[in-house]
C-alpha cells in the first residue's frame, strides 16, 4: 500500500504555457457560445445559457461509440422541445488523416418549474474539417476549418436579440522535427472572421426599431521551437496578432436607418508576443519550470472622430467627445500597452497516478475591446462608454494543487482488476489583483442632462480573489461509483470595499452511478444531485455599483437528475434521462452571456425535461 502524501491542491486553470495570458479571464465575459468542435460534437447537449448543469460530464456508455476509432459516427436526440444531431467522419491512412463533421441544433422555448413559458431558442448549424498530411516522422501539416452559424438567438434577458451570428476559423499548423518536441519547430497561422447582427424587431415587438451590426477579423501567427538538452526542456517563441473590429448602431426614423452610435469605432489592434518556458527535471519524480511572456499591443480607433446622430444637438456626437465627457480626458490616436507575465512552478510526480505542485506567478492581462472601446450613448442608465485608457491587470497568485489515485485506480467506473479504487483532486488559488478591470456605473449626481447620466463605464480597481475546488471519485463493488465536487469562490473589490459581481456561489455536486456489461453490450444508470447555495456577496444596486446581480437569482437551489444509457455490440446505443426531476423553479446566479446584458432580466432555467438520443458508430 503506497503512503498517502499530505494534501495539497490541484489546479486545472493553467495546463499549457505556464505564463499564458489567456488563462486569466475577465470577471464576466460576453460572447456567443463556444464553437462545437469535432472532439465533443457527438456527445454534446443542446446549449442553454440559462442552465449551467454540466450534463455532458455524465458517464454514459454511449460515449464509447462517440469516441471510438470507427470511421462513421451519428448522433441525434431530443431534449424537451429542442433537438440536436451530428454526423462525424474520420479516417487515418498511412501518411494522412481527415475528420469531417456537420451538426445542427434547433433550440425551442421551454417552461420553468412554475409553468412559466420562456421565449428562448435558436437555430444553429456547424461544420468542421481537419486534413492532415504526415510525409515522414519529422514533419506534419494540418489544415483546420470551422464554421458556426447561429440564427434567431432569442435573448429574453436583454432588450435585443442576436438575430444572426456567423463565425469562421481557418488554421494551418506545420511541424518540422520530432513529434515528442525534443527538437521541433512549429508554425501556426489562424484566420478568424465574426459577423453579428442584433436587433429588437425581428423576434419581438418594439416601439423604436434599433439594430447593431458587428464585424471582426483576426489574423494570428506564431512560431515555437522546442528542444531537449541534458535534463532541460526549453520552448521559445514569438507571435503576432492583427485585430480589426467594427460595430455600428442604427435607429430607424420613418423609413430611413440612421447611424446613431459606434459599438466599436473601427478598432485596429496589433499585438506582438515573445515567450519562453524552461523546465528542468531533477529526476523522474521532480521537475521545476520557469515561464515568461511579454506582449505589446498598439491600438487605434479609426472612427473616433466620425459623427453620428444624437437626439440632443448639444450632446456628444463622436466617440472622442463621449469619452471626454465621461472620463475627462482625451483618447490618444495611438494607444500602446504592454504586459509581462512570469510563472515559477515545482511539480512532484511520484508515480503515474499522483501529482502535486505549487506555483508562484505574476500574470498580466491586456484589456479586451469590450472593456476599452465600447461607446454607445443612452438615456439614464442605458448607455455604455468604456475607457480606452485602462491599465492591464496584474495578478499575483499562489496556486497549490494535487491529484491522488489509489493503487487500483484507472478511471471512474473502470478500476484495475475490478478492485475498489478512489481518487482525490482539487485546487486552491489565492490572487491579489492590481488594476482589475471591472464594469461599473457613472453615478452622476447632476439632475441634467439625462443622456449618459448613469452609463456603464469601465475602470481599474484593486481586488482579492480566492478559488477552491475539491473533487473525488470512488469505484466499488465492480459496478458502482460515487462522485463529488465542491466549488467555492470569493471576490472582493478592495478599492471600493464591496463584493465583486458575478462570483459563482458555493456549489456541491454528487453522483451515484452503476455500470455493467451484458451479452448485448453494456449499460449504465445514474443519478446526480446539484446543490447551489444562496449568494450573499453580490452587486445588486445600480446606484452604488453595477447592478448586474439580481436578488431573485441569488437564491439557493437543489436539482436532481436521473440518467442512463445502453449500447449494443459497440455499434448502436441510446442515452436517456430526466433533468430537474422534481420540477424545481430556479434561476442561475451567473446570468446569460450570449450578448452583453449588463442589466439582465432574470430568466429561470427549464423545469422537468426529458431527453433521449440515439448514437451509432460503424
Amino acid at each position: 500500500m503506497r503512503p498517502i502524501l499530505s494534501l495539497a491542491v490541484f489546479s486545472s486553470l493553467l495546463l499549457a504555457n505556464e505564463a499564458n495570458l489567456d488563462t486569466i479571464k475577465p470577471i464576466k465575459e460576453f460572447a456567443p457560445p463556444p464553437i462545437i468542435t469535432p472532439n465533443v460534437t457527438q456527445s454534446a447537449f443542446v446549449e442553454n445559457q440559462f442552465d449551467r448543469t454540466q450534463r455532458n460530464e455524465y458517464p454514459f456508455v454511449t460515449n464509447l461509440l462517440d469516441n471510438s476509432a470507427d470511421m462513421f459516427h451519428i448522433s441525434a436526440g431530443m431534449y424537451g422541445k429542442s433537438f440536436y444531431n451530428s454526423s462525424l467522419f474520420k479516417y487515418r491512412g498511412s501518411n494522412f488523416y481527415t475528420i469531417l463533421n456537420a451538426n445542427f441544433t434547433k433550440a425551442n422555448n421551454y417552461k420553468d418549474g412554475s409553468g412559466k413559458k420562456w421565449n428562448y431558442g435558436y437555430n444553429r448549424q456547424g461544420q468542421s474539417a481537419i486534413l492532415g498530411f504526415v510525409p515522414n516522422d519529422l514533419s506534419e501539416l494540418r489544415l483546420t476549418f470551422l464554421r458556426d452559424n447561429i440564427d434567431k438567438d432569442k435573448q429574453p434577458e436583454h432588450a435585443m436579440d442576436a438575430f444572426k451570428t456567423t463565425r469562421k476559423v481557418g488554421k494551418l499548423n506545420i511541424r518540422l522535427g520530432e513529434e515528442d518536441l525534443s527538437n521541433t519547430l512549429n508554425f501556426e497561422f489562424i484566420l478568424k472572421k465574426v459577423e453579428r447582427k442584433a436587433d429588437n424587431f425581428h423576434l419581438r415587438d418594439a416601439t423604436k426599431n434599433v439594430k447593431v451590426d458587428l464585424k471582426r477579423n483576426i489574423f494570428e501567427t506564431n512560431l515555437k521551437y522546442d528542444a531537449d538538452f541534458s535534463s532541460f526542456h526549453n520552448q521559445i517563441g514569438a507571435g503576432f496578432e492583427k485585430d480589426k473590429h467594427d460595430g455600428k448602431r442604427y435607429l430607424k426614423r420613418g423609413s430611413t436607418w440612421v447611424f446613431n452610435g459606434y459599438r466599436f469605432a473601427d478598432v485596429r489592434n496589433d499585438k506582438f508576443m515573445l515567450f519562453d518556458t524552461l523546465a528542468y527535471r531533477f529526476n523522474e519524480a521532480n521537475e521545476a519550470s520557469l515561464a515568461l511572456k511579454y506582449e505589446e499591443q498598439r491600438s487605434k480607433l479609426n472612427g473616433v472622430d466620425n459623427k453620428f446622430f444624437v437626439p440632443n444637438p448639444i450632446a456628444p456626437n463622436t466617440t472622442r467627445k463621449l469619452i471626454r465627457q465621461i472620463y475627462g480626458e482625451d483618447v490618444s490616436d495611438k494607444i500602446k500597452k504592454d504586459a509581462f507575465s512570469a510563472s515559477l512552478k515545482y511539480k512532484f510526480t511520484p508515480n503515474d497516478k499522483d501529482s502535486y505542485f505549487a506555483k508562484l506567478e505574476s500574470l498580466s492581462r491586456l484589456p479586451s475591446n469590450m472593456e476599452r472601446f465600447n461607446a454607445l450613448y443612452g438615456q439614464n442608465d442605458s448607455g455604455w462608454i468604456a475607457n480606452p485608457n485602462l491599465e492591464p491587470e496584474r495578478h499575483n497568485r499562489a496556486v497549490l494543487g494535487f491529484k491522488f489515485g489509489s493503487e487500483f485506480y484507472k478511471e471512474y467506473l473502470n478500476s484495475l482488476q475490478n478492485k475498489d479504487a478512489f481518487s482525490f483532486g482539487g485546487h486552491f488559488i489565492a490572487d491579489s489583483v492590481k488594476n482589475l478591470i471591472i464594469f461599473d456605473r457613472r453615478h452622476s449626481k447632476t439632475a441634467m442632462p439625462l443622456i449618459n447620466k448613469n452609463d456603464v463605464i469601465s475602470r481599474n480597481v484593486d481586488a482579492t480573489l480566492y478559488s477552491v475546488n475539491l473533487n473525488s471519485e470512488y469505484s466499488f463493488a465492480r459496478h458502482f461509483g460515487l462522485k463529488s465536487s465542491l466549488y467555492y469562490n470569493y471576490g472582493q473589490n478592495k478599492t471600493d470595499g464591496r463584493p465583486l459581481y458575478q462570483i459563482r456561489p458555493f456549489e456541491a455536486n454528487f453522483a451515484f452511478d452503476y455500470k455493467d456489461y451484458a451479452s448485448f453490450g453494456s449499460y449504465n444508470l445514474g443519478t446526480a444531485l446539484r446543490l447551489v447555495s444562496k449568494q450573499t456577496r453580490s452587486d445588486f444596486s445600480k446606484q452604488n455599483g453595477l447592478g448586474i446581480d439580481k436578488k431573485e437569482a441569488a437564491k439557493g437551489f437543489g436539482l436532481l437528475d436521473l440518467y442512463g444509457g445502453v449500447e449494443f455490440k459497440n455499434k448502436v446505443g441510446i442515452r436517456f434521462g430526466v433533468a430537474n426531476l422534481f420540477d424545481k423553479d430556479y434561476a442561475e446566479f451567473i446570468s446569460g452571456d450570449h450578448v452583453a446584458a449588463l442589466d439582465p432580466v432574470v430568466v429561470h432555467a427549464p423545469g422537468r425535461t426529458f431527453f433521449i438520443s440515439f448514437h451509432s458508430s460503424f
